[in-house]
């Protein structure tokens, strides 16, 4: 089973299919009531059909290999609210059943957050030990501390650390909070100690995009709450949670950006972008820095690869790309990771780090 989601392992023709045969019929039966007035008897019905036989259909038959039962979960909350949505208040009188499920999941799951952040505090010296030798290796929060709780947290159970995306989960939530909340006071300290960092927020219109998308947030979780109130309490509040944590990853991302330069060391790259991706590539995998001749349509459709660049409303052109001579594993969101092959780069001082990168690898050249 992979934690993984490349959309390529998605088998879109059954995909939209199950879609379209589950979502339709209910959507006619329930909206427009083209078979005449719904009851309670129709409501559950059309509630099974969303929020258990569309998941199960999707997971078991819509990708084309397993995926994570995290995703399962995240299947059948979508059916929920799809079900909240397109149940009329008079037929809905069973769904609230299936509203109460999903908060036992909520709280089962935030019981096992729970559990894991006891155990975190019982080793909580041993972590913070771990993580200061980390930092002076890999420099960035994210990679550190994840880095860090799997050395911390090494199970005498092989399978037990087949669970270590858990860890790293946790980690993005941490980051989510601390540079949301605490690192307003904090400066850019990485361009201080490090000669050789770049940061890539200035030069662009990504400032532009996150006010609007802050914007956009704040109106959408005040018209989603009154909207879905509308017909469940409780789904208006598990929306608005969503759309809460939603906003509060948005402003750590753009905050994390800022305090987190691209920085070049005698090992390698080392990166953070905000807390969506972050990883390290060494010098023996780099095979060089180029000019990128590709166009920003095609560099999108590049799968195999990372943007150290932010975009305003319109994608821009990338002056370098970076080409592994191997494939690297780095970190995303919520403790996935993806396999990349080059890396495109804009930076605020791209010349000076085309310079920078040749440099490091004259020297690894010279060295062997």
């Amino acid at each position: 089973m992979t934690l993984s989601l490349p959309l390529q392992e998605i088998a879109w023709k059954r995909f939209i299919f199950f879609l379209f045969i589950i979502i339709v019929p209910n959507y006619l039966v329930m909206q427009t009531q083209i078979v005449g007035p719904v009851d309670d008897r129709i409501g559950i019905g059309t509630a099974l059909d969303l929020i258990v036989i569309l998941p199960l259909l999707l997971y078991f038959f819509g990708f084309r290999k397993r995926v994570s039962w995290i995703l399962l979960c995240g299947l059948v909350f979508f059916g929920v609210l799809l079900a909240n949505w397109m149940i009329p208040s008079h037929a809905d009188t069973h769904l609230t059943y299936f509203n109460a499920l999903v908060i036992v999941l909520e709280v089962g799951v935030i019981a096992f957050e729970l559990v894991l952040f006891i155990a975190i505090l019982k080793r909580f010296p041993i972590l913070i030990k771990n993580y200061q030798m980390e930092k002076t290796v890999h420099h960035h929060f994210l990679l550190s501390f994840s880095r860090a709780i799997q050395q911390t947290f090494v199970f005498q159970n092989k399978r037990l650390n087949k669970f270590g995306f858990l860890l790293r989960l946790l980690a993005t939530d941490l980051a989510a909070i601390y540079y949301c909340l605490f690192s307003w006071r904090k400066k850019k300290q990485a361009n201080v100690e490090h000669v050789n960092s770049f940061t890539f927020h200035k030069d662009g219109g990504y400032l532009g995009v996150f006010y609007m998308l802050v914007h956009a947030m704040v109106i959408e979780i005040i018209a989603v709450h009154v909207m879905v109130a509308q017909y469940s309490h409780i789904s208006a509040w598990i929306v608005t949670i969503f759309d809460l944590y939603a906003l509060l990853f948005i402003i750590s991302d753009y905050q994390a950006i800022r305090l987190s330069p691209v920085i070049l060391s005698n090992k390698g790259i080392h990166f953070q972008k905000g807390i969506r991706q972050y990883g390290f590539i060494e010098w023996n995998a780099v095979e060089g820095i180029m000019e990128n001749k590709k166009s920003p349509e095609e560099v999108k459709k590049h799968r195999a690869s990372v943007e150290l660049a932010l975009h305003g409303l319109e994608r821009e052109q990338l002056p370098f790309v970076i080409e592994l001579n191997r494939p690297m594993e780095i970190n995303q969101v919520f403790g996935f990771k993806k396999s990349v092959e080059r890396l495109y780069v804009k930076v605020d001082e791209p010349y000076a780090f085309r310079d920078k990168v040749n440099h490091y690898l004259r020297n690894m050249k010279v060295e062997s």
